[in-house]
């Protein structure tokens, strides 16, 4: 049994070290060449020292494989100048930080409710390519629709910060839509329904994800980022501005 255990332990550690390595070494250089800190950086940047508490390090994708470290998304809670906050940050490192039903349906789900239940703050990280094309297929992602539903709960009663931290398709672009405020980096962070690929697929037009939807666009023409910041560190720095509500006293909430 002493040896049996002790497998176990190796193995739990294991997992752990690979899943911490997010996307592997080559994905994370990719990243930084990019301009872009990694989730995990940027999370050290978001809380205080010491204070993050990860839910979920362990997720798999779907089919159970190790293709997909935390399923590409890392949840969990820590202190923003002493006061609790909770987080849903993607990795685009791991599959371009496409939304997988694991990571979605299961850790952030739950993140959403918790932060909800406990009149806390919410972050996203945003930095990802949408729902995961090869799990989205069918009834699979018939529930996500709860992610807007619960947003719009969560409005006016706890507040909701999208950082924009780079390109955000499809799923991940509904999100800053509803939130209270929405930072956005200059010349990396865009924000569309589909991008230029989909774009130039469909009708044959060239056009760039940030002439489509980059800061430029939804800081000075939509409306739907509130400030335009030089790199990831100005943008998450800014945190601070969209969650001065948290003093207010929160609501009492009743589900319809």
């Amino acid at each position: 049994m002493g040896d049996d255990y002790t497998t176990r332990v190796e193995d739990l550690r294991a997992r752990r070290k690979r899943n911490l390595a997010m996307g592997g070494a080559e994905k994370v250089a990719k990243q930084h060449e990019r301009g872009k800190l990694t989730v995990r950086e940027r999370i050290d940047l978001l809380f205080d020292p010491g204070t993050f508490v990860e839910l979920g390090l362990l997720a798999q994708n779907r089919d159970g494989s190790d293709t997909a470290p935390a399923d590409g998304v890392v949840t969990g809670h820590g202190d923003v100048d002493g006061r609790q906050v909770w987080v849903i940050a993607y990795d685009f490192t791991v599959m371009a930080g496409s939304m997988g039903a694991v990571g979605e349906q299961f850790k952030a789900a739950r993140v959403r409710e918790l932060a909800l239940r406990f009149r806390k703050p919410i972050v996203w990280l945003l930095d990802s390519a949408g729902a995961r094309i090869q799990e989205a297929s069918g009834s699979t992602f018939a529930g996500t629709g709860w992610l807007f539903a619960e947003q719009v709960y969560m409005s006016g009663v706890i507040p909701q910060v999208a950082a924009m931290l780079g390109p955000c398709a499809a799923g991940t672009a509904y999100i800053p839509g509803l939130a209270d405020f929405v930072p956005m980096v200059k010349g990396t962070s865009s924000m569309a329904l589909g991008g230029a690929r989909l774009v130039k697929a469909a009708t044959g037009e060239d056009v760039s994800d940030h002439d489509m939807g980059g800061s430029q666009v939804h800081c000075y023409e939509s409306g739907v980022g509130d400030n335009e910041v030089d790199t990831d560190a100005d943008c998450i720095a800014t945190r601070g501005t969209g969650q001065d509500r948290a003093g207010q006293p929160a609501r009492r909430l009743r589900r319809p």
